[in-house]
């Protein structure tokens, strides 16, 4: 009596921990590259944004000729405004595929 126990206890246990991996995911991949990627360009923004902060500064203290504060300057606000164009492109694909994944959820259902 207690074999059977303790092989109903196994078989309930075993059932346990395997029923997570048998059972249908709703797993988009894509849309976690698409967030790493988005959060990627986040930190390039901000990199970009601190190296305009820092030559205002280096121009501001004398530390760098106005040719060469204009040229960079230039320079990094078109890197800037790129990576702000990719992260907008980013942030409207992750929403028509959020949107996308959340119709063909309700369908299913």
């Amino acid at each position: 009596m207690a074999v059977v126990g303790f092989l109903a206890l196994l078989l309930g246990f075993g059932l346990w921990i395997t029923l997570p991996l048998m059972r249908q995911e709703d797993f988009r991949s894509g849309e976690y590259a698409v967030a790493g990627e988005l959060s990627d360009l986040h930190a390039l923004r901000e990199v970009a944004y601190e190296t305009l902060r820092d030559l205002e500064f280096d121009f501001s203290m004398g530390k760098m000729a106005e040719k060469d504060y204009h040229d960079l300057k230039a320079r990094y606000q078109g890197e800037a405004a790129e990576i702000l164009r990719q992260i907008d492109v980013l942030e409207e694909r992750l929403g028509a595929e959020t949107a996308s994944a959340s119709r063909t959820r309700k369908t299913r259902r």
